[in-house]
């Protein structure tokens, strides 16, 4: 109870330092969104009035401990541009992203481990050299050159699938193709080396001398493997958030990722602060039941 405990003041304490230093952060950055919104012909009066009903023109230290009040009460506030509910737009954004995150790591970890398996199994063969080749490949590319290359090539020169929107597969086969290529190959990589270090185990010796098939060696080697793999999945998490809103940016997918491009080049505050928070707390949930599988999977807390 009390690791239980401490995980559970550790992904607060995350929360709570991710929203206030975004929260000083983008208020230390250059540029006022009162002054954007209203345009360069707005009078001081004007601009000093409408800080006034966004409460930027109180101290620092007042507006943050306002926001921190607001959210503990599930207000994120209203938008700078529109004045439209931060909540409720989020609640709009999220399915795009949630459909393209989770797509993107389910068939990343599938493609992954079967490979990984595969090349693990013929070790030094021409398969074996030719996946880790193309893994190398992959892991070369970060997501944000990787996205327009599958634009030039797949959209623009061939004119095989469409460049922006959402809703069908073909619109959504390039945004998934680009973040699971190189979350894929991390995952190849270290299922392979995974597999190869239990295959020649002393365990999976024995094993073999009782008599026991080897798809049943294999299913038990890749248990085995799991928690190392989950692991790796979790670490890349952060990658994956980020890669997911560059992603839609560069695809025009209307999810949380265009929202805090868009957010972010107009100076709303509101909207920048609530998708941080929400990609954190997003991170965390997921890291606890990684966790909580890991566990389970786990021999060692097994009786």
């Amino acid at each position: 109870m009390s690791r239980f405990i401490e995980k559970i003041l550790y992904a607060v304490l995350t929360i709570f330092v991710a929203l206030t230093t975004i929260f000083f952060v983008i208020r230390m950055s250059p540029g006022d969104p009162v002054e954007t919104v209203l345009g360069q012909k707005a009078t001081q009066e004007e601009i000093m009035k409408l800080k006034s009903q966004l409460g930027l023109d109180l101290p620092m230290s007042a507006q943050y401990k306002a926001y921190l009040i607001g959210l503990t009460k599930g207000d994120m506030g209203k938008t700078i541009f529109g004045n439209k509910d931060v909540k409720e737009l989020l609640k709009e954004r999220m399915k795009p992203t949630i459909t393209l995150a989770s797509i993107s790591v389910t068939l990343a970890a599938i493609v992954g481990i079967f490979l990984g398996i595969l090349a693990g199994y013929k070790k030094n063969k021409s398969f074996d050299k030719f996946s880790r080749l193309i893994s190398l490949f992959a892991l070369s590319f970060p997501i944000f050159s990787l996205a327009p290359l599958m634009v030039l090539l797949f959209s623009i020169k061939f004119n095989w699938f469409p460049v922006s929107e959402w809703g069908t597969l073909k619109h959504m086969f390039l945004p998934i193709v680009t973040l699971v290529i190189p979350l894929s190959a991390v995952v190849m990589r270290v299922t392979r080396n995974k597999y190869l270090e239990e295959v020649h185990s002393q365990w999976v010796m024995v094993t073999r001398s009782k008599g026991l098939n080897e798809v049943a060696i294999l299913l038990r080697v890749l248990k085995v493997c799991l928690p190392t793999i989950l692991n790796v999945v979790s670490i890349q998490l952060s990658v994956v958030i980020a890669g997911t809103m560059i992603t839609e940016t560069i695809f025009d997918i209307p999810g949380m990722g265009s929202l805090l491009f868009d957010g972010i080049q107009n100076r709303d505050y509101p909207i920048v602060q609530a998708v941080i928070v929400y990609s954190t707390l997003t991170y965390m949930v997921i890291y606890f039941v990684i966790d909580f599988v890991n566990e389970k999977l786990d021999p060692r807390t097994q009786s």
